[in-house]
């Protein structure tokens, strides 16, 4: 497609000259005759605003202020857009080709109307039309399937194919068409929309060769249905030889799985073997095999390892996937041996609703273990039950407590900001958003204790380990045979007022994979940040000090109360934060409250909603707008297009309160960072860099970058695995 349209180009040419020359040009009827099209291409690519007659452009000047109501809050009801969905979708995607917005910004959008669309077999081929013309733009040629992937994940839509896509994607990309033409004989638009032919699709697939694409496209729900029914065709075609113990089945299954495109399905007992199991002699387990660090809830299937166990390999590689961490956003590493099956963190990214990458070995998890009660690090587990998963979660006891505020209400905000049309098509939002799930989740949730010794599987042993990132969170030491593996989790080695104590991890695992969210970013005093703070608190009258509910905000009172301003100032705690501080067990002068006490007037108040995309600290600061003497004192990471960056950014200016910056963060800051790196032995992976969370054009050049060439660094990305 051609951008600007021509007539397009010449009239904006017109318009320029117009602007720096005494003679007007009156092109009114020129731009009134124009399609919709064109008139946005106009509005967009003349610069300066003031120099647009509203008059002329009513729609677009409407559309357009409403899209700044949905940067100002991430939890907006804007009707005007969803009535006019298409018209929306045209001018964002316009303002995306001309450089109005970046692809954060056009994702802020494209969330906000998929969530609420109403008519979603009109509004998603719209969508990937507008991909598909950016990415045409963007002079991608014959990769175009891997970038139209990777644009979808970045904006959190999942794929639907039309005929209406294949016959775009060959017009703009026909050299591609031998690629294009494969993708669209896999059938995924039959598996997504008529689950019934999956037992038949599943029969005739080549397994081994289409999975690796399908993981791509399919979401897990689909996935899981597709990995069963192939199961269930072998097994009942399939019959084995006689043999003496499971080794020996393994033997045979790995050569007739991969005469049969098979040998990519994980070859753990509850998949292939116990349908066997009748015609095998089990082992003799004696109850000095049993060890007594492993936990009674997983003792029934620890005795089935013991009794058919798998020794198909002479030396025991462990396999690390890493289905999320690649970005801030979605964490997720599962750890494989020939038997056994780990999982760490599975979370839900809440800037894009984006889940980690699927497995083969998702089905036959041994166990979850969970660092902390973040979304982007548990938010996705509750999905795992929708899909059958009856094992066990274990954690810090504090960790399943913070779980059930934060997985609660995120229940209450999926509902208040999806539409019904959304979550019955969407398997994401249909499943998160029952509250069975999450209760499933958290009645099977193991408390364990920092320091000690548990034994999942008979390979593998795990200790959890303080990692200081918030309260409860843990990072693992991960023991198969000689082999160890550190996973810091989200660590904060600085120290705090929160802990007394700094994280005591190891430096001498064979791999440590560690969280780098400020590797290689610019250093910061402490000392000055908590001097703006103090000066802030006693010297403005009323303050407002957004935070986020776990960890952030119960710092700051401690800081606070170490100081003592909470005997010179009224200091309150409201909503979630309060809650949080209670079962820490906070001690403090000031007042925590659950609600919001009127009036609000010469006090400092420390609530949830860091970003200020809602809650009370939304509240008090629109009730104070046009208040200079309030001071709204931000204070830690603030997403793009959410009211605290505006604020901080100068971008709001009819918020009239004074803004201030403090950092806190429970990550490690670049420094501290950078010297337990250099004093780790082994193989290093780093996960979460901020250098990675750019849009999918520059993910690839920044892990690139010299700074992160270093050989003992390795660098994931989605998907990627490597064996110790």
């Amino acid at each position: 497609m051609d951008f600007p349209d021509p007539q397009v180009r010449e009239i904006i040419e017109c318009l320029k000259k117009d602007l720096n020359s005494k003679n007007s040009i009156d092109l009114t009827s020129e731009i009134v005759d124009l399609s919709l099209f064109q008139r946005f291409q106009i509005f967009c690519l003349i610069k300066d605003r003031k120099s647009i007659n509203p008059d002329l452009f009513p729609l677009e000047m409407k559309i357009w202020e409403t899209f700044h109501e949905v940067f100002r809050n991430d939890y907006t009801q804007t009707s005007f857009l969803t009535e006019n969905v298409e018209n929306s979708l045209e001018l964002a995607k316009i303002a995306l080709f001309s450089g109005l917005f970046d692809l954060e910004d056009y994702r802020t959008i494209i969330r906000f109307l998929y969530t609420n669309v109403k008519n979603y077999t009109n509004f998603m081929p719209k969508l990937n039309q507008d991909l598909l013309q950016y990415i045409q733009i963007r002079s991608i040629g014959s990769q175009v399937l891997g970038v139209f992937n990777l644009l979808l994940r970045f904006l959190g839509i999942p794929l639907i194919i039309t005929k209406k896509l294949k016959t775009d994607l060959l017009e703009f990309f026909p050299e591609a068409k031998s690629e294009i033409n494969a993708f669209f004989e896999l059938q995924i638009a039959t598996m997504q929309r008529y689950p019934e032919y999956l037992d038949e699709i599943a029969e005739e697939l080549n397994y081994d060769r289409n999975l690796p694409i399908l993981k791509d496209w399919l979401n897990h729900e689909t996935l899981f249905k597709l990995e069963r029914a192939k199961i269930n065709h072998f097994i009942k075609s399939w019959k084995p030889r006689e043999v003496k113990n499971a080794n020996e089945l393994v033997t045979d299954l790995k050569g007739v799985l991969a005469s049969k495109n098979l040998s990519s399905i994980p070859l753990v007992f509850n998949s292939f073997i116990k349908p066997f199991s009748a015609s095998l002699k089990p082992r003799e387990v004696k109850s000095s095999d049993l060890s007594s660090k492993v936990p009674p809830e997983i003792l029934q299937t620890y005795v089935e390892k013991l009794v058919y166990p798998i020794l198909s390999h002479k030396e025991v590689k462990i396999r690390i996937t890493f289905l999320g961490g690649a970005q801030i956003g979605t964490m997720g590493i599962l750890i494989s041996t020939p038997q056994s099956n780990i999982l760490i963190d599975y979370g839900m990214s809440v800037a894009n609703y984006q889940l980690p990458y699927w497995n083969e070995s998702l089905e036959y998890l041994d166990a979850i273990l969970v660092t902390h009660a973040h979304l982007d690090h548990i938010g996705a587990i509750p999905y795992l039950y929708a899909q059958g998963y009856k094992g066990y979660v274990f954690g810090s006891g504090m960790t399943k407590n913070l779980a059930n505020f934060l997985l609660v209400d995120n229940l209450e905000l999926m509902k208040k900001n999806t539409s019904t049309a959304i979550r019955e098509a969407d398997t994401r939002f249909k499943y998160l958003s029952q509250s069975a799930y999450v209760y499933q989740m958290l009645d099977r949730y193991v408390t364990i204790k920092k320091g000690e010794d548990y034994q999942l599987t008979p390979d593998i042993m795990i200790k959890p380990i303080p990692a200081y990132h918030i309260q409860g969170s843990y990072a693992y030491l991960v023991e198969c045979g000689s082999k160890r593996i550190l996973f810091s989790g989200d660590v904060n080695l600085d120290p705090t007022s929160l802990f007394a104590d700094k994280p005591q991890l190891p430096i001498d695992a064979d791999l440590s994979i560690i969280d780098c969210t400020y590797y290689g970013q610019p250093a910061f005093d402490p000392s000055k940040r908590d001097q703006l703070l103090f000066k802030t608190v006693k010297e403005d009258s009323r303050v407002i000090i957004p935070a986020f509910s776990v960890g952030r905000a119960q710092e700051i009172m401690i800081k606070l109360e170490k100081a003592g301003l909470t005997k010179e100032r009224k200091i309150s705690m409201l909503g979630m934060a309060t809650k949080v501080a209670r079962i820490s067990g906070l001690k403090t002068k000031g007042l925590l409250s659950d609600h919001l006490i009127q009036p609000f007037d010469d006090e400092v108040v420390i609530t949830g909603g860091g970003m200020l995309s809602g809650g009370y600290a939304r509240e008090l600061v629109e009730e104070s707008k046009n208040d200079p003497n309030t001071t709204i004192n931000l204070c830690g990471f603030l997403a793009k297009n959410t009211l605290g960056y505006r604020l901080l950014n100068k971008l709001e200016p009819q918020y009239k309160q004074k803004v201030v910056f403090t950092r806190f963060s429970g990550h490690t800051s670049s420094e501290t960072l950078s010297s337990y790196l250099d004093s780790l032995k082994g193989k290093k992976v780093l996960v979460h860099l901020g250098s990675l969370t750019k849009d999918p054009f520059t993910t690839e050049h920044a892990r690139k970058t010299k700074e992160l060439t270093r050989q003992d660094f390795y660098i994931p990305s989605l998907g990627s695995s490597l064996e110790i």
